[in-house]
């Protein structure tokens, strides 16, 4: 395992790049109003080609998915989502490895995820992702964590997002890669809003193995 967190456990603590948020959920957020908070995953120079993990988390306030896709474009640099984006590779030169997204609400318009109708996701993301909503109705409320809902946990896919829910793998994620990578993952939180007054994703755990790992942890 190269990357882990478990909020639920009262003895972790969120990594200094991140803010703690001890209520509803004790979790993890992104701290400043800029784009995105980076974690660095060291991997220590392994070599390796495939990548696996699964994340749990809540949406916080607007998270609107792949929608500023539309009118921001698409840069991987800096922010093409509202969710956790996982990546490899030094600022500059990242390469897409999943994200975990997070849209407005479950009903419809360009902010719900793409499985209900939504904005698609770059060409990059293609379909390593998974999308939710935790607000099931049409109205939102800036800041408030919808701590009733689990993200990316496979159940309690309402309204349009019906289909977001079939991917049977779903919390975890395995992607393979064509040749051997030897860069440290990155996890960064991203929302293009304030985190302070409109919108934020809070991670409540994740983890990350590298091959060589992943047998024994997922089986």
């Amino acid at each position: 395992m190269v990357g882990y967190l478990d909020m639920t456990d009262p003895s972790q603590q969120c990594p200094d790049s991140w803010l703690k948020i001890a209520s509803p959920r004790s979790s993890c957020g992104k701290r400043t109003t800029q784009t995105c908070d980076s974690l660095s995953i060291p991997t220590a120079g392994a070599s390796y080609q495939k990548v696996c993990g699964r994340f749990r988390g809540y949406q916080i306030g607007t998270t609107d998915a792949f929608y500023d896709v539309l009118h921001l474009g698409v840069n991987i640099e800096t922010h093409f989502a509202d969710g956790v984006i996982v990546t490899y590779g030094s600022p500059g030169r990242r390469q897409h490895v999943y994200s975990y997204v997070a849209a407005l609400w479950e009903s419809v318009g360009g902010t719900i995820c793409p499985c209900a109708g939504g904005a698609a996701p770059p060409l990059f993301v293609g379909s390593d992702y998974y999308c939710e909503s935790g607000n099931p109705v049409q109205e939102h409320h800036p800041t408030n964590m919808y701590s009733s809902d689990v993200l990316w946990d496979r159940q309690q896919c309402g309204g349009n997002e019906t289909t977001c829910c079939d991917p049977p793998d779903i919390p975890w994620f395995c992607k393979t890669f064509s040749t051997p990578i030897s860069e440290d993952l990155e996890v960064r939180i991203c929302t293009d809003e304030s985190s302070v007054d409109n919108e934020n994703v809070a991670i409540e755990s994740f983890e990350l193995y590298i091959q060589g790992e992943i047998s024994g942890a997922i089986g």
